[in-house]
């Protein structure tokens, strides 16, 4: 009975083991599942696969990386998240994600955001995607009490501020609006060039006219309409921002930036080099310049020049790289483009403009190469390119 009982107290203690390491493991996985939705690293999404593969976890991220590259096959294979983990609150808030980005049914939407927050009413992400649902839906209390949410949960999630400020733009809480953004501005400067939607920019807008003489509105908005093409524009806030700072380094660099891409030369040099003489170790800065002569006056001799500026300031950024590496393919010098883009290309492997470039390295450079034209141009098109590559795909490739 003794020796029964030892053993029986030994398979005990390592079931509890056992359960406490799987415990651990949960906790682990859904960490890393928290961070791959915050921050959307590829790492947390291939630790997840490699430690737990064919679990929920991993099933969520499948869906979760086509969101808006695959919308359709992203929500089937949500919807299967829905079927095959009922209790799983992540299953729910994909569905609703993918309705809203996908397909604007955001009716829809939030009847799902709502099951996955009865499942865990601390999900602040379920919060904030259910609060932009909401929003498009015209229930403006509704949003504004999920971006409220949301930042209970957490005080430095700067989206939450911006969308908290366009609720009550249109509640007509008008006095609420700029404290908002200011405080979304502070934590990221940039944050309004992630929301750049149509009801952000009335909100902006309003602030603008209430506070006038903000030089972080100017700055906020000018910034989101440079990234969204909108480079008159940006040309004008800056101007504002400079009228009421004189001499910013950041806002000449800006203003020269969008005047490059209006083929403003004069204007851009002007604008770049009144920057650089302020700030002369902003590598960006090269940079523009960079594209103004390469891609705008057409010099690629000078746009090398100063993207090995860019370069030796800032040797991590892979877009120098690859700026540098089309000088150089525009220069003939195909096997110095080729390095340049296999270093931009070990820092950054999901650029489809990448791919296009070291195609027709490939295509037209004549090099002795492991890379095949026709999947570069093919990979280039799966992620994204701002390059037409059909015809070419047709004639080189079929």
């Amino acid at each position: 009975m003794k020796i029964i009982s030892i053993y029986s107290a030994l398979v005990i203690s390592l079931l509890t083991v056992a359960s406490s390491l799987a415990q651990t493991s949960e906790a682990e996985l859904q960490s890393w599942l928290d961070l791959y939705l915050e921050t959307g690293d590829v790492f947390f999404r291939n630790s997840i696969s490699e430690k737990a593969p064919g679990s929920r976890y991993e099933d969520f991220c499948k869906a979760w990386q086509l969101l808006d590259v695959d919308n359709k096959t992203g929500v089937i294979l949500a919807r299967q998240l829905v079927k095959n983990y009922p209790d799983f609150p992540e299953s729910y808030f994909a569905v609703g994600t993918f309705l809203i980005n996908g397909f604007k049914k955001y009716d829809s939407a939030i009847v799902f955001l709502d099951r996955a927050i009865e499942l865990n009413p601390d999900f602040a992400a379920a919060h904030f995607h259910r609060g932009i649902g909401r929003l498009n839906a015209k229930d403006y209390n509704g949003s504004y009490a999920d971006f409220n949410k949301v930042l209970k949960l957490d005080r430095s999630y700067a989206s939450a501020y911006v969308l908290r400020a366009v609720s009550n733009f249109y509640l007509e809480n008008f006095d609420d609006i700029i404290g908002d953004i200011e405080i979304a501005l502070q934590i990221d400067p940039y944050v309004l060039a992630d929301l750049y939607y149509f009801q952000v920019r009335k909100t902006i807008d309003k602030a603008l006219e209430l506070a006038p003489d903000n030089v972080n509105l100017y700055y906020g908005r000018g910034y989101a309409n440079f990234t969204s093409g909108y480079f008159r524009l940006a040309v004008n806030d800056f101007a504002q921002a400079l009228e009421l700072v004189p001499g910013n380094a950041e806002f000449y660099k800006l203003s020269g930036a969008s005047k490059a891409w209006l083929k403003d030369i004069p204007g851009a040099e002007s604008d770049l080099k009144l920057a650089m003489g302020i700030n002369p170790d902003d590598p960006e800065i090269y940079y523009y310049l960079g594209v103004l002569f390469n891609d705008v006056v057409d010099q690629p001799s000078m746009g090398y020049e100063y993207f090995t500026t860019a370069i030796e300031l800032d040797p991590w950024e892979p877009d120098y790289l690859y700026e540098r590496a089309w000088c150089l393919y525009e220069l003939g010098d195909y096997e110095f483009a080729m390095e340049d883009l296999e270093q931009a290309m070990e820092m950054n492997n999901t650029n489809g403009d990448y791919y296009t470039l070291r195609g027709y390295l490939v295509l037209y450079g004549d090099l002795e190469t492991e890379y095949n034209y026709c999947q570069d141009f093919r990979r280039a098109e799966e992620l994204g390119t701002t390059y037409k590559l059909q015809n070419l795909i047709k004639k080189n490739c079929e």
